[in-house]
């Protein structure tokens, strides 16, 4: 069996959110900045979590990508697309 990867824009996470914040409706509260981004090929095998959040700035749907490295990412797209690509991803030949 292959390894699939999803091409996402991403921010890298530099705290580990020791000063938590939430909107009303309970959603993590991030920032992405997209002239700190970088475009990267995620395994798909390598995704252990993926958390849909809001953007602080534009009020955007995001999400946070965490890898089995331990490495986390906010991501340009909202979780639900997220999934949505790794189900096309997965599905592929």
């Amino acid at each position: 069996m292959t390894t699939k990867f999803i091409l996402e824009e991403v921010a890298i996470v530099e705290n580990d959110f020791s000063a938590d914040s939430r909107d009303k409706e309970g959603l993590r509260v991030v920032t992405y900045e997209s002239r700190r981004s970088i475009q990267l090929h995620l395994s798909i095998d390598h995704i252990v979590q993926i958390e849909a959040v809001k953007d602080s700035k534009q009020g955007d749907l995001r999400s946070i990508l965490t890898l089995s490295s331990g490495h986390r990412y906010v991501t340009k797209r909202s979780a639900t697309d997220v999934c949505a690509a790794i189900t096309k991803a997965s599905a592929a030949p």
